[in-house]
């Protein structure tokens, strides 16, 4: 590298570096944008110099930059460093990392409940349902979906002295996207689970059978039927198919 006039080739060098990691750190802040305004601009700062020693980008998109930050901030000793600061920062990270990979995920139809008119009442146990590929469930230790709706709630410039204050509660949220715009709610363990099995490709009499060993038979069916008409208003579902055991599949 040869230098010129104005600056040495370490200098030149210098100045590429510098701006590598400020396009990086841009990136990062826009990804997870709650938790830089509650670690802070000093401190969030220190993070992305961390996570990028020990983490520097394994692919050329700066889409996939921030894979590891959640992972990072519950790595000791960074999570002891970086909790002075925000106790609840790793799994803030978590959330918006799933909040970031919703948005780019794939488009699909959405299921919409006449789709299910054609099902005779036979076949309705063997139904299997499909996730959108949007569709990510988070479990925090922290009910940090506040903190994030208020960032959203807050204008752009909006500087937080400290990070809100939160009680430590289990917490279990879905993540997804109607359309252009991604969504997160808290949900109860039952629809937790109840979604983790049609993650799994459980069919209908199976996500009852989940249910059931929380609610009991009596319950469990009634439940699962609220959660499927949530799902299909919510547009978690994008498609269905048929398994009859010993028959056909479809």
């Amino acid at each position: 590298m040869c230098g010129d006039a104005s600056a040495s080739p370490g200098e030149r060098l210098a100045i590429y570096a510098n701006a590598y990691f400020a396009r990086l750190h841009d990136c990062l802040a826009e990804d997870f944008g709650a938790t830089a305004r509650a670690l802070g601009a000093d401190a969030f700062h220190d993070l992305v110099k961390t996570y990028l020693m020990i983490h520097p980008p394994e692919r050329p998109s700066l889409h996939h930059a921030g894979a590891h930050l959640a992972e990072h901030l519950a790595t000791p000793p960074f999570a002891e460093i970086f909790a002075r600061r925000c106790a609840y920062a790793a799994d803030l990270a978590r959330l918006e990392w799933a909040i970031a990979r919703s948005f780019s995920a794939p488009d699909a139809p959405v299921l919409e409940r006449a789709a299910l008119a054609s099902v005779a009442p036979e076949d309705f146990a063997g139904l299997r349902f499909t996730a959108t590929p949007s569709l990510d469930l988070v479990t925090c230790a922290w009910p940090v979906q506040i903190v994030r709706e208020r960032f959203e709630q807050e204008g752009e410039d909006s500087v937080w002295t400290e990070a809100p204050a939160l009680a430590a509660e289990p917490t279990a949220i879905r993540v997804w996207r109607r359309g252009e715009q991604v969504r997160f709610a808290r949900i109860d363990a039952d629809e937790r689970d109840a979604l983790e099995g049609v993650l799994a490709g459980d069919t209908f009499a199976a996500l009852c059978e989940r249910l059931a060993v929380a609610l009991g038979e009596t319950h469990a069916a009634a439940r699962a039927a609220a959660l499927l008409a949530s799902w299909i208003a919510d547009g978690l579902l994008v498609g269905q198919s048929l398994f009859l055991i010993g028959s056909r599949s479809g």
